[in-house]
């Protein structure tokens, strides 16, 4: 009988460890965040991801911005988006990755997810302001539909 072959990157991302990938936008509470992300450190062995999506500009935009480093610009921001919650995290001593991704939202966070193998996706604080809160759940179910439209489950928190 031949050996199953797993993906190379499997090796990696070994079941004991929960991988969880947080997207990080501007909605959030990231005091909340932070907090729940120690609690999970604390209480299980997790590997945790910070994200940030920056969205392309658009064809016609580009005409306008030819001489500027586009990408280096959106990393830039991304990570100052991502730099509150960082700092907290390491405030409290837990461990993370960090990456800014550039590609439409939807798309990037499930490939994101899917190649990290990240059994939990947290969004954001569902305690937030209601609007924040719609926006958010709304983001949450449709990420959530389109993993498990791929075939990959995975739980919103």
């Amino acid at each position: 009988m031949a050996a199953i072959r797993f993906p190379a990157h499997a090796a990696l991302f070994p079941a004991e460890v929960r991988n969880v990938l947080v997207v990080v936008n501007r909605l959030q509470d990231f005091g909340s965040i932070a907090a729940k992300l120690a609690r999970m450190d604390r209480d299980e062995n997790v590997r945790i991801h910070l994200l940030a999506v920056e969205p392309p500009p658009t064809g016609h935009a580009m005409q306008f911005l030819r001489r500027i480093d586009v990408r280096r610009l959106l990393r830039e921001d991304g990570l100052k988006r991502l730099r509150p919650l960082m700092q907290l995290l390491d405030a409290a001593a837990v461990p993370y990755r960090h990456e800014v991704e550039v590609g439409r939202w939807e798309e990037t966070i499930t490939r994101f997810a899917q190649e990290r193998c990240c059994k939990s996706i947290v969004m954001g604080d569902h305690d937030a302001r209601r609007l924040a809160s719609l926006l958010l759940r709304h983001d949450a179910w449709r990420i959530r539909t389109r993993l498990v439209k791929l075939g990959f489950a995975c739980e919103m928190l």
